[in-house]
């Protein structure tokens, strides 16, 4: 388990890493070392460089023929195909929810991710090609998009990648009758459905991936780091990781530092009814502090 001086020092490399890119569409960073980065927060002894040195180095030689003369779409075909019959990267149908698919170490030894952990590795082949790819945060399912940088005359047709389920091209109309499919129309289709994804909401996401699976194990430990990960590095959910871990402090009769947590949440709160009933478990917090003294 992650000691405190480690985790915090994984979580300064990785904020490091995130405010390095501006803008993720432009901005060149690396797919599988962000990918490290949070799988050490559960390996600590995890060698990030070591470890993305060894994959760039085992999959070149399948790489070695890619059609750099082709055309945009001909090149992200010839990448799927690498990616799925000669690497054997798949999605992880059988056991989704497995904790293995999150961390990219694991990924990469077992060829089997979730949506944004293969997304991922596909975009780091791409980056060895120096094909310009980014990740979509569409709803439900991370996707990726590849840019045509050299303005392909025949490529004006739109189209995303899905790397999970049989790592193939998904036409835009293909992506709307999904989202459709999926949220049964509570989530209208347009740009903000298809909106290119900061590393930081990578992060995020790939962490509340996390928490929803600790949380139904009930793994205390593991669900602090996560939360604490969560409060960190993704500002827009700093206020209800803080308010999670508060309660997780508690459960584990750590009360002093449910109250700072608290404190903090009750501060930020811009609804007087959430505070009243926030400021009531505190005071709940801070009697029980008095008995375990």
């Amino acid at each position: 388990m992650i000691a405190p001086d480690t985790l915090e020092k994984t979580l300064e490399s990785l904020s490091n890493f995130l405010k390095k890119v501006e803008d993720p569409g432009k901005d060149d960073w690396d797919p599988v070392e962000l990918g490290m980065w949070v799988a050490k927060l559960e390996y600590p002894a995890l060698d990030v460089d070591v470890q993305v040195r060894i994959f760039r180095e085992t999959i070149k030689p399948a790489l070695a023929e890619f059609p750099r003369n082709s055309t945009i779409k001909e090149k992200s075909k010839f990448l799927l195909t690498i990616f799925r019959d000669v690497l054997n990267f798949q999605g992880d149908t059988t056991n989704y929810y497995n904790v293995k698919n999150s961390f990219m170490n694991d990924v990469l030894v077992r060829r089997k991710g979730i949506p944004i952990t293969m997304s991922l590795v596909f975009m780091e082949l791409c980056r060895i090609v120096e094909l310009k790819a980014a990740g979509i945060s569409f709803p439900g399912h991370f996707l990726v998009k590849i840019f045509d940088q050299d303005q392909d005359k025949d490529n004006t047709e739109e189209w995303f990648i899905d790397t999970f389920d049989g790592a193939r091209i998904l036409s835009l109309e293909e992506c709307k009758q999904r989202l459709e499919t999926w949220t049964k129309g509570m989530i209208p289709f347009g740009p903000e459905a298809l909106k290119i994804a900061h590393p930081r909401e990578i992060v995020s996401r790939m962490l509340r991936n996390l928490r929803a699976i600790y949380f139904e194990k009930e793994d205390l430990t593991r669900l602090y780091w996560v939360l604490t990960a969560l409060a960190e590095l993704c500002p827009q959910e700093k206020t209800e990781s803080l308010r999670e871990r508060a309660f997780l402090f508690a459960r584990m009769g750590r009360y002093r530092a449910a109250i700072q947590d608290l404190r903090v949440v009750i501060k930020s709160s811009s609804s007087m009814h959430n505070r009243d009933h926030l400021e009531k478990i505190l005071r709940y917090f801070e009697l029980q502090k008095e008995v375990t003294n």
